[in-house]
């Protein structure tokens, strides 16, 4: 069996997305390299993600555009495998904390 290569990822992604009724978006910069791959809009926020394959590593350039956006208040997600898309998707799904009900 081969291993899975970023677009089988990345197309795992974008099913598990609109499985979960997610708005999966590519992101292309022609002026800009380095972005991440993806914008995600959930409910819960909009979130970049970079799509890998498994084991693979963020370009130096990838990490610094990564940083750039945390440091303007963005959400960036790396994933590279299925478990970690579904544990994506899983962050996504979940209650932000400030509309968490707490029982009495």
């Amino acid at each position: 069996m081969t291993p899975p290569r970023e677009r089988d990822i990345e197309g795992y992604l974008l099913a598990q997305c609109r499985a979960h009724g997610l708005l999966c978006l590519k992101f292309v910069s022609p002026a800009r390299r380095g972005v991440p791959d993806r914008i995600v809009v959930a409910p819960r926020g909009t979130v970049f993600v970079e799509v890998k394959r498994p084991g693979g590593q963020l370009r130096k350039l990838q990490q610094r555009t990564h940083a750039k956006l945390r440091d303007h208040g963005a959400e960036v997600h790396v994933v590279d495998d299925k478990p970690s898309v579904d544990a994506f998707i899983a962050h996504l799904l979940e209650s932000p904390a400030h509309e968490r009900i707490s029982a009495p």
